[in-house]
């Protein structure tokens, strides 16, 4: 058919697995391979997602909450941070509904989400499982995507990619600069080598290694060893330290893509430094909680209560909702004449939006 009927284009999709080979593929014939999930501002963000998602209550039925276990959320938080989609194929087992991991997996169908078939496969120690199911047999949820690849979720690496490259090379720098040789160097008129017989510095070395803080006597460099003293060091046993040094500048700039990385993931800086007081560190918590967790909780209980067809919740410690101040305003509202639920609801410490 030709216009104006539509045109149907056909696409391939290869999933988690097929696009992290294809696009590594291509960084590495371009030379410009990265893992910024190798990064401790990544595993920060996903460790408190992940951590944050096997605490929550869940509430429903019970054989929906044996389903909806701690490592079934804590995956999910971390596969969301790092890839930016989860996906786990809703099976039954000996013990009843399983949600499992899957590894990799391809998308078919259109553009209606609900004609949507994937071919997932999940891997155990030995062997692996491949299955062909619709849609309504998975739980798939999404960081985020866009209009032309709805199938594949993007994270906050893959949105701010630019970032993330930055935060990987300023670590892997200062990765490298770390790990170049330390040692002291001592100039001397001649080295006899590895300290064998023929070395006739070979008392010396051993005497030298062997300190361990101890004061020695040495013989005299400047007269370059019977060479005269254009022979001689500048000055006498003078040592140089060989070692990481990387500029404070350099420095700055890694710290600086850490927290723009956690920015990224939706995880305040403030929440990781050790150096912030506790008023930054509490409010900091609130602004995670209510702007990341709950948000992506709510996106993963929809998921879940359209795919196990099961009314689901999950709650969270009312802790990082800033009770302390919180409850000063219940307590203003309440002096004011404010009925107790009224304030309650105005402040969100009502049981259903825990």
């Amino acid at each position: 058919m030709r216009w104006p009927w539509p045109r149907r284009e056909r696409r391939n999709s290869g999933g988690s697995f097929y696009d992290a080979v294809l696009r590594a593929i291509e960084a590495e014939a371009a030379g410009t391979a990265t893992d910024s999930g190798a990064t401790a501002a990544v595993e920060a963000a996903a460790g408190a997602l992940s951590r944050a998602f096997m605490a929550a209550t869940v509430e429903g039925p019970p054989w929906a909450v044996e389903a909806v276990h701690g490592p079934f959320l804590a995956q999910v938080g971390r596969d969301l941070v790092r890839k930016g989609e989860s996906l786990h194929a809703i099976r039954m087992g000996r013990m009843g509904t399983m949600l499992v991991p899957c590894a990799s997996w391809h998308w078919e169908g259109g553009h209606d989400p609900a004609s949507w078939t994937v071919r997932a496969t999940a891997y155990g120690p030995s062997t692996s499982r491949t299955w062909n199911l619709p849609a309504s047999s998975v739980v798939f949820v999404q960081w985020g995507s866009t209009p032309g690849q709805p199938y594949v979720g993007t994270g906050p690496l893959g949105w701010a990619s630019t970032t993330a490259k930055l935060q990987y090379q300023s670590e892997r720098s200062l990765a490298d600069e770390a790990a170049g040789p330390i040692a002291q160097l001592i100039a001397i008129p001649q080295d006899g080598g590895g300290g064998g017989e023929d070395d006739p510095l070979s008392d010396l070395k051993a005497d030298i290694a062997a300190a361990r803080g101890k004061a020695l006597t040495v013989e005299t460099t400047a007269a370059g060893w019977g060479d005269g003293q254009a022979a001689a060091p500048r000055r006498d046993w003078q040592a140089n330290r060989l070692g990481p040094n990387p500029p404070p500048a350099f420095v700055e700039l890694a710290r600086d893509a850490f927290d723009r990385t956690l920015a990224a993931c939706g995880s305040p800086p403030s929440l990781h430094r050790g150096r912030e007081d506790g008023t930054a560190q509490r409010e900091a918590i609130r602004r995670w909680h209510m702007g990341t967790v709950v948000p992506l909780a709510r996106l993963l209980e929809t998921e879940l209560a359209r795919k196990l067809e099961a009314p689901i919740r999950l709650r969270f410690d009312g802790y990082a909702l800033d009770m302390v101040s919180r409850a000063q305003v219940v307590e203003k509202l309440a002096k004011a004449g404010v009925s107790m639920g009224v304030a309650l609801a105005a402040v969100g410490m009502m049981e259903d939006d825990a």
